[in-house]
């Protein structure tokens, strides 16, 4: 039979593993200084529930970048880059944003000049989806 403080301490072992498997990756086509486009726009899914264009939009506008949001048709003319991600929510006693996957795309020829994934399978310890946004693009925009 296990101990009331040693099961706690085993709870803690379990949660403090998983808090430790947020992963972020991200990849840039060499020689593509994305970081230097002014105009870019986010592409709109249809499923998008949670208002996830709107807050890259929003990050990448707090970032310094001419940025906006829609569907591709309302794509502004002179539009350097296109975002367009996937997100992942889950529900465990709330609603979280367990996956983001970005993908920016050369405007004029389509062609992918930048991705990002960010896993983070936990509440626990975890970030609110915003801070999430916010450190994937960081790190994709980064000058350098």
């Amino acid at each position: 039979m296990v101990k009331s403080g040693n099961a706690f301490a085993i709870v803690i072992l379990g949660v403090l593993l998983a808090a430790g498997c947020t992963q972020m990756t991200t990849r840039k086509v060499p020689n593509q200084a994305i970081w230097s486009s002014k105009h870019i726009f986010v592409e709109r899914r249809l499923s998008d529930n949670y208002g996830v264009a709107e807050d890259i939009a929003r990050e990448l506008r707090a970032m310094g970048y001419d940025a906006s949001s829609g569907a591709l048709t309302m794509m502004p003319a002179g539009t350097e880059l296109i975002v367009s991600y996937d997100d992942m929510w889950t529900w465990d006693f709330s609603t979280y944003l367990i996956e983001f996957d970005v993908q920016v795309r050369n405007a004029r020829n389509d062609k992918i000049v930048a991705m990002g994934h960010y896993f983070r399978p936990s509440m626990v310890f975890g970030h609110a989806p915003d801070v999430m946004i916010r450190e994937l693009l960081a790190k994709l925009f980064k000058h350098a």
